[in-house]
């Protein structure tokens, strides 16, 4: 075979190969676009859901059992029997006054009273055998009247310079120390009685107006607490204040509830109370989708909607209900089984193929 043949069935096999490897590339840049094309999504499909709107609030726990006590004398803290957050039983002395004056002063009086009432007995039978003028026994019975009134002043303040428990409960405060001087009304103990737990927060007013039934009462309603935020505890509606704020434009609304037995909640605490929205009216089912599933152009929503069989999207005007939480309920564009893309949807375009994502092993 001559030099020049040889040549010639080379480059032939140099050309064919070359178109080889360049359909392989070809193919290989075409499956990668392919790939690139389609986009992972998370996929939902639209289901009816009965309209149970929540609405939430932050609250403040007080308690109907948080009784200040006082001494209805002044004097001095001799003896203080408790500390603060300890257990109490009804009718425990919890602390007392120096009582020494106060002793002294009731002897005092009731030496004086016995003395006066004697008088006036006496003076009682010397008038009836006229030894005795009529307003000589008037004089004693105002002398005995007053000496009685002395004496009961003596014993009442004898028995306000001690501070007993109104009822069981657990000591919350302790405002006053071990031989501290104490004036007469001033809160000393404040005592924090079982149960009683209410949770008081403020409704704005726009909502107020809007409940048709004046009658209606918030239903479903519970609290959660920070500590606990799982737990739903059950709380009842109490009452609302028709009266509006006039800085705030809101009216204070309290529900009340009994703590859990393995839960401390205290007077002062913060809480979240969450009830049905009272202008609910419509019980009957609506679509809902995402929030993170619309998109906003001016004051048009639109969700991206997946064809279940090429798994194309397209992107489709919705109207949906006004509300607050992760879903929003749709009044109309959307039927019930249709698949919407439910996040990312900033980065999808009209026919992009998507297909469903999930968490690789």
């Amino acid at each position: 075979m001559s030099k020049v043949i040889k040549q010639y069935l080379f480059r032939i096999f140099l050309g064919g190969t070359f178109l080889a490897i360049s359909a392989c590339n070809q193919q290989q840049d075409n499956t990668q676009a392919e790939k690139i094309s389609v986009r992972t999504a998370k996929i939902v499909t639209v289901e009816l859901h009965k309209e149970n709107q929540q609405l939430s609030y932050p609250a403040v726990i007080y308690s109907k059992n948080l009784s200040p006590l006082a001494f209805e004398v002044g004097g001095l803290l001799s003896e203080l029997n408790v500390i603060e957050a300890q257990d109490v039983k009804k009718g425990e002395v919890l602390a007392k006054l120096d009582q020494r004056d106060l002793q002294l002063k009731l002897k005092s009086a009731k030496a004086q009273y016995n003395v006066s009432n004697t008088e006036y007995k006496r003076a009682q039978r010397l008038i009836k055998a006229n030894a005795i003028s009529r307003s000589e026994l008037d004089t004693r019975k105002s002398k005995k009247d007053v000496d009685k009134t002395l004496y009961n002043a003596a014993q009442k303040a004898l028995q306000g310079s001690v501070l007993i428990a109104p009822f069981s409960g657990n000591i919350a405060q302790i405002s006053v120390e071990l031989r501290q001087v104490v004036q007469s009304g001033e809160t000393a103990i404040t005592i924090l009685g079982e149960g009683g737990l209410e949770a008081t927060f403020n409704l704005p007013s726009n909502i107020l107006s809007q409940v048709r039934n004046k009658q209606t009462r918030p239903l479903g309603s519970y609290i959660t607490m920070d500590a606990a935020p799982e737990l739903h505890i059950a709380a009842q509606f109490k009452e609302i204040s028709l009266q509006a704020d006039v800085t705030s434009q809101t009216h204070a609304v309290s529900f009340s509830f009994e703590p859990p037995e393995n839960l401390i909640i205290l007077p002062g605490m913060t809480a979240i109370v969450w009830f049905k929205d009272p202008r609910q009216t419509d019980n009957t089912a609506k679509l809902s989708v995402p929030l993170t599933s619309i998109t906003t152009q001016g004051k048009q929503k639109f969700v991206w909607v997946v064809n279940a069989k090429t798994m194309q999207v397209n992107k489709r005007e919705i109207a949906v209900i006004e509300g607050i939480g992760k879903n929003l309920l749709v009044a109309n564009g959307l039927e019930a089984g249709e698949m919407i893309i439910s996040a990312g949807v900033s980065y999808l375009a009209e026919g992009m193929t998507v297909r469903p994502w999930s968490i690789q092993p």
